[in-house]
């Protein structure tokens, strides 16, 4: 019999654990309340941050690129504490915000089911996964059996060297969300780039210099996916 993985030992912080601690909370709060103690009524204003406990936990078991219902929960506890506490226009500036935050959360989930990247190879150090939101990265790939990855830039962008990698069977592929961000790509000299992915309002650029043409096959590396309102460039 294998030893148990220890390093997969799932976490005491689920959402039925904090729904419990919340419970006995509130429970501790009416008996001081009765006392004369605290105000319960003050203090159960911030009954939202319960589910956003929630929503953590959830992620947390299911990991980032999980199910929406963590992420629900976060975004849903987070919108009921600025309308209980912002006035005026603070919640009228914040509330699109969270807006966006819905959209960016059902693009991040839409991408995932439509890469359908098996869980084996996205646990791979073999292949790249990256993501910037409002914000960027910068990655240098070192493994000599490169498999391929996913890059997605949403108000962002990424820097990600290949030149020290090697293609795993001579080819590999690479795809790629851009939405008004951009990105950097730069790959071993000789390198043939296939260029798949789809522009609209934005641009694929291929910067490489070939080198000398030879009867050998080259390491061929396909990008494919869709850039909106920005651009990655492939350089060598």
């Amino acid at each position: 019999m294998n030893a148990p993985d220890e390093s997969k030992a799932p976490s005491p912080f689920s959402p039925k654990l904090v729904l419990g601690v919340a419970i006995i909370v509130a429970g501790l709060v009416l008996t001081l309340d009765n006392l004369g103690l605290i105000e319960a009524h003050t203090i159960f204003k911030l009954w939202p941050l319960v589910l956003v406990a929630m929503g953590i936990a959830k992620i947390r078991q299911e990991g980032s690129g999980g199910g929406m219902g963590g992420w629900f929960l976060v975004l849903g506890g987070s919108f009921m504490l600025l309308f209980t506490f912002a006035r005026g226009h603070l919640a009228e500036a914040l509330a699109p915000m969270l807006v966006v935050a819905v959209g960016i959360l059902i693009v991040i989930k839409a991408l995932k089911q439509n890469r359908g990247v098996p869980p084996e190879l996205a646990r791979s150090e073999d292949f790249l996964q990256g993501t910037a939101i409002f914000g960027g990265f910068k990655r240098r790939v070192l493994t000599q059996a490169f498999k391929g990855g996913e890059l997605t830039a949403i108000f962002g962008g990424y820097e990600v060297d290949l030149r020290q990698a090697t293609l795993e069977s001579g080819q590999a592929r690479i795809d790629v969300f851009v939405l008004f961000g951009g990105g950097e790509i730069r790959v071993p000299e000789g390198w043939e780039i296939a260029n798949r992915a789809t522009a609209i309002a934005g641009a694929l650029n291929d910067s490489t210099h070939h080198g000398p043409a030879t009867a050998e096959a080259r390491p061929r590396l396909v990008i494919t996916g869709l850039i909106l309102f920005g651009g990655t460039e492939v350089k060598s």
